[in-house]
């Protein structure tokens, strides 16, 4: 499962452009939003790429990537 996570975080770093942690967190806060659970508050409130992934995926998910 992890595997394939990171293979999709792979992907869609390289379709959009982003970092691999930024598309990682996408992929993470989208699957929270999706799940109805909330990131840490860590996460939400971080400036990595990462956590800034972790956020815009939460907040937004797929509608962002049609920004």
């Amino acid at each position: 499962m992890l595997n394939l996570m990171k293979n999709e975080a792979v992907q869609l770093a390289e379709k959009t452009g982003w970092t691999f942690d930024f598309a990682a967190g996408f992929l993470a806060g989208e699957s929270a939003r999706a799940r109805h659970r909330v990131p840490a508050p860590e996460l939400l409130a971080g400036a990595d790429e990462y956590a800034l992934g972790v956020q815009i995926g939460y907040h937004y998910g797929a509608a962002y990537l049609d920004w």
